[in-house]
């Protein structure tokens, strides 16, 4: 069922060696090699313009435009420099030129020395588009200046849009506003031209009515020397007054203090009154009950006195009775006598007493009634006190404002005496001037004639632009920018500029078939004892020839079948020869020294990496960094710069350097090949049974 994994299939002879099986994985990784790292070399190319080098010089002088100077070229290189779309270089002419010659740049950008002028142009009688030179080399890589080509477009639109469409349109709308504009301001200068007519009989009015200002000056200027003394006068009393006034808010604070302090000894008297009132009649009740006290003291002595005599006159009747009870009566009898002598002495002074006592009480009576009924008074005096002190007090700061202002307005009446003066001086010269005034506006009046005619010949010459013309003229000034884009050389078609890729990778195809047919080192020139030498020529003479007839018929089909046109025919030919002889004597080289199957297999795989590295399609420098180190050491990169010169145009060093470097390879390889081939001259086992045969 799975006969693919019995015994007897063809992969049982690569169980032996170590070749075999190198060659089993090679096989496994060959459609990964072709078709992955193609696929990876070139998977994003046009990502990798940054790495492009291309020359940038900047020749622009510059322009002035309203006065301010303008950069546009030092603008551009800012703009282009800042994109990083391509690895632009800026230099000098000089170098850029020979840079695209050398392939130093694959092409040049030079903004010209007129670029700014030419650039803010379109608004002058010469208006002119802004270019932008460019150089390109197709000998460098075809490719190259296509992707150059789309990136100046991009270019040419960057730098169009500053000064597009909308600007042209703005300046055509403008300039038809304009000869409106010039159109009305011919009729204006007409109205103007009236108006200072009428200005100029004004003129004269105004003359007339300046001598009245002048002297309504001069009566101003009188008066305001009155009014500057009266204001003086008037300073000099508001400053007494304000003095007066201050010593009366002193004054009225000490009135105001001291009716207060009245208003409170008042309230305290009327108080004290009224208890020494009460204290009074107290008093005068007192000395009533005394003077009774005393009337009927007096009383009782003699009720006393009649006692003692009742008492002695039975005593004296009575028998037995003691001796000392007269002499005790007796004695009794002179203290009554006293006591009645003594109360009838104080009787009349105690009613005295008692009598002022009375009138005592009445006038303290009085008294306090008068000072109750004067409390009120006092308050109100103090209240009146106070009203009197806080007005004096406004009194005085009113008084100082108004003597501050006076002076002020003294100061301004003074400084208005001082301009009424300069007043009259001043509407003298005015009328001077009014008489001047009329005289210009005679003049002026006949320049805006003057003008109002030059402006209706302006106007007639404007141009009066239709919608119509904006429209295609504002298109024509919508591409401000041109390219100047010139070829050192230039291939003639897409074909032509990828003709040498396709060349090389024809070569080397055709030694590829060319070695599946012929033997790389025959056995019998071994077996003959010829030297190594011989026996490669043996091989490869017939290789040389059927490499001719290749070479012959390409170019023929290349030449007159599809229309290749090569700028040097025969040095195209025979440098195609080269390499057809040297790719054939290079893949013998490896059939020869690593035998048949390996060799063909490592010819395989050095087409792959050459066709990823050679930069025949698109430049190397936009390859990965893999395929950009594996350039300089692949034969097809100077197959292709080779054929480039050749085909296109433009030889240089490069062409000799591939020369050297397609023979180097031819002879290298045979020597190489010979040499390997004297050893092989002696069979062994491994030659007789190899690893790994096709």
């Amino acid at each position: 069922m799975f006969a693919f994994l019995s015994s007897g299939t063809e992969l049982r002879r690569f169980r032996k060696g170590v070749l075999p099986k190198i060659a089993l994985v090679v096989l496994l990784f060959i459609p990964l090699i072709y078709g992955a790292l193609y696929l990876w070399a070139f998977w994003a190319p046009t990502d990798e313009l940054k790495n492009l080098p291309v020359a940038l010089v900047n020749e622009d002088a510059g322009a002035s435009v309203g006065g301010e100077k303008l950069n546009a070229g030092d603008d551009l290189v800012a703009e282009l420099t800042g994109r990083n779309d391509l690895d632009w270089q800026v230099t000098d002419a000089a170098d850029a030129t020979a840079g695209v010659t050398d392939g130093d740049y694959y092409f040049a950008v030079t903004i010209p020395s007129d670029f700014s002028a030419s650039a803010v142009s379109v608004g002058t009688d010469d208006p002119k588009p802004a270019t932008v030179e460019v150089d390109y080399n197709d000998s460098n890589s075809f490719l190259a200046s296509t992707l150059g080509q789309q990136a100046m477009v991009q270019l040419r639109d960057t730098v169009a849009e500053q000064v597009g469409q909308q600007t042209a349109d703005a300046m055509l709308v403008g300039l038809n506003d304009a000869g409106d504009g010039i159109r009305s301001a011919a009729d204006g200068a007409t109205t103007l031209a009236d108006g200072i007519a009428t200005a100029n009989d004004g003129a004269g009015r105004l003359v007339v009515g300046l001598g009245d200002l002048a002297s309504g000056a001069n009566a101003l200027d009188a008066g305001a020397a009155q009014l500057a003394d009266g204001t003086g006068t008037l300073a000099g009393g508001l400053d007494q007054l304000a003095a007066g006034a201050g010593t009366l808010s002193g004054g009225a604070t000490q009135v105001a203090d001291g009716a207060t302090e009245l208003s409170a000894k008042v309230n305290d008297a009327a108080g004290g009154s009224a208890v020494l009132a009460q204290k009074a009649h107290g008093l005068a009740d007192g000395a009533a009950g005394i003077a009774a006290k005393t009337g009927e003291l007096t009383q009782g002595t003699a009720l006393l006195s009649a006692k003692i005599a009742s008492l002695e006159a039975d005593l004296a009747g009575e028998q037995g009775a003691t001796v000392d009870v007269p002499a005790r009566l007796a004695e009794i009898q002179a203290i009554a006598d006293g006591v009645d002598g003594a109360a009838q002495t104080a009787l009349p002074t105690v009613q005295g007493y008692a009598g002022l006592s009375s009138q005592y009480a009445g006038a303290v009576d009085q008294l306090s009634a008068g000072l109750s009924a004067g409390a009120a008074p006092a308050a109100q005096l103090a209240a009146g006190a106070a009203q009197v002190r806080d007005g004096a007090s406004t009194l005085s700061a009113k008084s100082g404002e108004a003597a501050s202002g006076a002076h002020t307005i003294a100061s301004g009446a003074a400084s208005l005496s001082a301009g009424t003066g300069d007043l009259v001086d001043g509407t003298g010269r005015l009328a001077d001037g009014g008489t001047q005034l009329a005289s210009g506006a005679t003049q002026l009046a006949d320049g805006a004639g003057t003008l109002a005619e030059k402006l209706g010949e302006g106007a007639e010459a404007a141009p009066q632009l239709s919608d119509d013309d904006i429209e295609t003229r504002s298109g024509v000034m919508a591409a401000p920018v041109q390219l100047d884009q010139s070829w050192q050389n230039q291939s003639k078609s897409f074909g032509e500029g990828f003709a040498p890729f396709f060349i090389a990778l024809a070569t080397f195809v055709g030694g590829l078939i060319t070695w599946l047919i012929l033997r790389a080192l025959p056995t019998r020139a071994l077996a003959a004892s010829a030297t190594g030498l011989r026996a490669v020529m043996t091989g490869f003479l017939p290789a040389m020839a059927i490499g001719l007839g290749q070479v012959v018929i390409m170019m023929l089909v290349l030449v007159y079948g599809i229309g290749l046109e090569p700028a040097y025919w025969l040095a195209t030919s025979a440098f195609i020869y080269l390499v057809t002889l040297a790719f054939l004597a290079l893949q013998q080289m490896f059939i020869i020294v690593l035998g048949t199957a390996a060799g063909r297999v490592v010819s395989l795989v050095l087409l792959m990496l050459q066709l990823s590295s050679s930069g025949g399609t698109y430049p190397v420098e936009t390859t990965p960094q893999f395929f950009q180190m594996l350039h300089p050491y692949m034969p097809a990169s100077y197959v292709v710069s080779g054929l480039r010169e050749l085909i296109t145009g433009g030889v240089d060093s490069r062409l000799w350097l591939s020369v050297l470097v397609m023979a180097g390879i031819l002879v290298g390889s045979l020597a190489i090949s010979a040499w390997s081939a004297g050893k092989q001259r002696m069979w062994s086992v491994s030659r007789l049974h190899p690893e790994l045969a096709i």
